[in-house]
């Protein structure tokens, strides 16, 4: 299991298909993989440094 691209969804909707590393509480603030997500808007923002 690995956690290197977690990052914070701040723009737009995402689909992360698998979760492995995030606990619920970050999922519920909006935390994603981003190996696992898929753009579920026109447009995605997701930040690194969160």
């Amino acid at each position: 299991m690995c956690g290197t691209c977690r990052a914070l969804v701040t723009h737009g909707r995402a689909d992360m298909r698998r979760n492995y590393a995030l606990e619920p509480a970050e999922v519920s603030a909006g935390y994603v993989l981003t190996c696992q997500t898929f753009a579920a808007s026109d447009t995605l923002t997701v930040d690194f440094d969160s």
